[in-house]
């Protein structure tokens, strides 16, 4: 009978896989694995929530031998999961030195088929491989030992790196503390200060409406910009009702000048039939020449004919009386021409005259015309006064500067006093700290602090310039009722420090350097005893 040799690839596994009894509880369920080694298990049908792979579980494992219940825990990982059959497969990735030893004696004395006792097993674990020395201590003399012969995983690496670590860690907590103590009793750290600048507030003048210049908070502005307007509702009217006089004065003036044309075309016509008129008193005046001359000379004939009795006194009577009244019109006629004559010269082109009245509206225009250009004039200064005064009501910046805030918005109504603008200064620059009255004795004026800025991770020096302990720590009171102050609490940072820089580039760069970042402070501490005090100043003095 032939025999089928079959030649089947060799196990891939590095430890042997036993079935015996062990028991696992992970994720409060005890269960029993269905297959486990010295690296890892295996659980068939888990009552609980299947591990997802890749996580990592706490195991508590008992291992049942020869009556004892050998436990120990360790941590595992989740390789591969069957949801049909609530099985996970899980690998050991932290697991003691003992316990793998353990587990590993097991292992080849079930593969083996070798017995023994519990005791023997786990006292053959703990027995030490170093064989002990007999000899007293003052004898030894101890070798030190050869790593080379050494196995390595006995070399002393742990000893030496906790050695290591605790010999670092000893020289940064006694770093540490010494720190502390200079910065305690030496030093001063304030995390309380900010880079500031000089800011001007601008309040309403006069109560209105607030109209926007199209500026907003963050814009540069220069000195004598107009920021926003305020409209004053009275001087807004008056600025109305100025506008519409000038308005209607200008018409008003329009129609006298069409009035003063229509005068002056009369008058062209006044003053041709004036010198018609005087024209027909010369003629007038000849004329009664003419007949006063015939009349004389008849007078004077008849006066011949009566003184020799030819003619009657009748006839002589009527000629004298004829005569006397052509002297006497010629006279008018000449007293008419004289006035006709002296009026034509004095107001050619003005009046005419009627012979009875003058008429004519030629002056009286005139007058009328020269009084509205002059109310006009008056209106506009009227006008311009009001959009000065307007002017002079708007919100402008006092400085080259920035604008921080605008508390009121577009067309909102304000009283007079409301703040309208907050403006900063960008050319000055200082730093402001803010202290407890315990911190604030312990600095003076000129002396030198190093400023810390961490937005930019710089650090620079400066020169504390006034120190403010009232201005925040005591509220003032209302001096009619109650005159003089009241304290807060010692604890409040109520105190300022006014710090300039030593660089003076700091000033230049307003951009970097603006206001409102943070700055840690950091000052040399004085000493608050007199005596201590004294005798440093005694101390330096003798140097």
């Amino acid at each position: 009978m032939a025999v089928t040799i079959e030649r089947e690839r060799p196990d891939q596994r590095r430890h042997h896989r036993l079935t015996a009894p062990l028991f696992v509880e992970v994720r409060g369920h005890r269960v029993r694995a269905a297959d486990w080694s010295i690296g890892g298990l295996r659980i068939e049908n888990f009552p609980g929530d299947l591990p997802s792979v890749g996580s990592q579980i706490q195991l508590q494992v008992t291992l049942p031998f020869q009556g004892f219940d050998v436990a120990f825990s360790v941590t595992a990982e989740v390789v591969r999961t069957h949801p049909a059959r609530a099985m996970f497969a899980c690998q050991f990735i932290e697991l003691g030195e003992r316990e793998r030893e353990l587990m590993s004696h097991f292992i080849e004395d079930l593969v083996r088929g070798h017995t023994s006792e519990i005791d023997d097993t786990i006292q053959r674990i703990d027995v030490p491989v170093t064989p002990a020395s007999l000899k007293p201590d003052a004898e030894k003399k101890a070798p030190p030992p050869d790593l080379s012969k050494m196995p390595v995983n006995r070399w002393p690496v742990k000893t030496v790196a906790m050695s290591a670590f605790y010999l670092l860690l000893g020289i940064i907590v006694f770093s540490y503390a010494g720190i502390l103590t200079y910065s305690n009793f030496f030093r001063m750290e304030v995390q309380t200060a900010v880079i500031s600048a000089p800011v001007e507030t601008v309040e309403a003048r006069v109560d209105g409406v607030v109209e926007m210049a199209g500026f907003k908070p963050g814009d540069r502005v220069r000195a004598g910009d107009v920021i926003l307007n305020m409209l004053d509702g009275k001087l807004e009217r008056e600025i109305e009702l100025a506008d519409i006089a000038i308005k209607e004065r200008k018409a008003r003036l329009i129609y006298l000048k069409r009035r003063h044309a229509d005068e002056l075309d009369r008058l062209k016509g006044f003053a041709a039939i004036e010198m018609k008129n005087v024209e027909q008193s010369r003629l007038s005046v000849e004329e009664s020449e003419a007949s006063l001359k015939a009349a004389r000379d008849q007078h004077r004939r008849l006066k011949v004919l009566f003184d020799k009795g030819l003619t009657t006194a009748t006839r002589y009577d009527a000629a004298l009386e004829r005569m006397v009244t052509l002297e006497k019109q010629l006279a008018k006629n000449r007293i008419e021409l004289s006035a006709r004559a002296g009026l034509a010269k004095d107001n050619i082109g003005k009046r005419l005259y009627t012979g009875d009245d003058l008429i004519g509206k030629s002056g009286e225009l005139d007058a009328e015309v020269s009084l509205a250009e002059h109310q006009i004039a008056l209106a506009q200064q009227r006008y311009i006064a009001s959009m000065r005064l307007r002017e002079n009501l708007a919100v402008r910046a006092p400085f080259d500067g920035t604008i921080l805030k605008l508390p009121r918005y577009d067309s909102a109504a304000v009283r007079r006093g409301d703040v309208v603008a907050i403006v900063e200064q960008r050319r000055r620059r200082e730093v402001t700290a803010f202290l407890n009255q315990d911190e604030i004795s312990k600095v003076g004026i000129g002396d030198e602090a190093l400023l810390f800025i961490p937005a930019l991770g710089e650090r620079l020096t400066g020169r504390i310039t006034a120190i403010d302990r009232t201005s925040g720590f005591i509220r003032e009171q209302d001096q009619r009722a109650n005159p003089g102050y009241t304290w807060r609490g010692p604890t409040d940072r109520s105190a300022q420090v006014r710090i300039e820089f030593d660089d003076p580039k700091v000033l230049e760069d307003h951009d970097r350097y603006r206001s409102g970042l943070p700055v840690v402070v950091i000052f040399e501490q004085r000493t608050r005893n007199s005596l201590l005090s004294g005798l440093a100043q005694k101390l330096s003095l003798a140097l």
